[in-house]
Parts: C-alpha cells; sequence; structure tokens
C-alpha cells in the first residue's frame, strides 16, 4: 500500500507540479477535493491517499503531474480526477495557493459535505463518514433539514445514496451528544 500524503507532502509536490508548468510554458489550475482538502484546507486530517481534483489543462497538468511523481517518487495517480464524476456545475471554491504557473482552488466546506454524502462509503478503509462529522460540527449544523439545504444546493436529494442521507440523519441526530462529550475529553 503506497504511503499517505501529508499536508506537507501535498504542498511540496504542488510546488514542484508548478516547476513542471513552468518548464513546459504552461499555467494550470487545481481544483481541490476529498482528501486533500480535509488536509490542506481544514487541518481535519493528517494525510490523505491521493490528491483529487479537476485541472485545466487537463492534459499539460496531467503530464506535469507525471514528471513530478518520477522525480518524486510517488504514485503516478497521485493527483488524479476521478473525483470529477461527484463535481456539481454548482461547486463552489475558494482560492488557496496562486504559484507562478499553477493556481490552486479548495472546494467550499458545504460544497465538500455535498460531495462526500454523495459518494459516502462506510466501512473500515473509508474515511468519509469522519470527514461528514467533522464537516457538520465545523458548519455548526444541527438539524437534518439544515444539512439537506445545503446538499440540495449542489444536487438534486435523489442522487444521494439512501445510506448517506440515512448516516446523516443518524450522525445529526447525535451530534449534541457527541460535541459534548467530545468537550468533557478536552477538560482537564
Amino acid at each position: 500500500m503506497p504511503s499517505p500524503l501529508s499536508r506537507d507532502d501535498i504542498l511540496r509536490l504542488l510546488h514542484a507540479l508548478n516547476a513542471e508548468l513552468k518548464t513546459a510554458g504552461v499555467k494550470g489550475q487545481v481544483n481541490l477535493a476529498g482528501g486533500a482538502v480535509m488536509c490542506l484546507a481544514f487541518n481535519a486530517r493528517p494525510a490523505t491517499r491521493d490528491v483529487d481534483a479537476s485541472f485545466k489543462p487537463s492534459v499539460a497538468v496531467l503530464n506535469a503531474a507525471l514528471k513530478v511523481a518520477a522525480k518524486q517518487g510517488v504514485r503516478d495517480t497521485w493527483l488524479n480526477d476521478a473525483v470529477k464524476a461527484y463535481m456539481s456545475d454548482r461547486g463552489a471554491f475558494t482560492a488557496f495557493l496562486e504559484l507562478s504557473h499553477l493556481k490552486v482552488f479548495c472546494a467550499s466546506p458545504e460544497y465538500m459535505l455535498a460531495m462526500k454524502c454523495l459518494a459516502m462509503r462506510i466501512g473500515e478503509g473509508f474515511r468519509d463518514e469522519e470527514d461528514v462529522r467533522y464537516l457538520v460540527w465545523n458548519l455548526g449544523l444541527r438539524r437534518y433539514e439544515d444539512a439537506k439545504e445545503i446538499l440540495e444546493r449542489y444536487y438534486s436529494l435523489e442522487s444521494y445514496p439512501e445510506t448517506a442521507r440515512l448516516a446523516l440523519q443518524e450522525l445529526l441526530a447525535n451530534v449534541d451528544q457527541e460535541i459534548a462529550a467530545h468537550s468533557e475529553k478536552k477538560k482537564p
């Protein structure tokens, strides 16, 4: 199993990607989603398996990413666009990093919640439920109706798997208890 990418690893790889784009004389843009956003923008977890993103110009950025992989000793798929299947044309991104030949944007917390629910995988080895919990807490959501309103900004409610909707309902039914328990752990 490949080593996970830490926040520092991702930043190093993005800077290396900028250098490759500069050498190619290309200006690129990367719109991050998934675990990379949870690491970089939210500091919600220490690492991720890969960097999920959409990017343009896609061929030039992908070619540069392959060169980075070879030079940095990471998987060829460290930067991949598989997440495009979950992206909405109403998605919201915020500027994260601007380099000479690369602009990096991160999905907003609300958009991340919608994408994480749409792609939610439950079980060992998956981080989606944990990420959804983090986003719910940090968005201050306490009611399913409030979360549902966010989800519907990006996709129709029917687009979300029933297991994801039920998991979100259960999470929100217990969120106040979880927050209280978490606060108790922090007390000396």
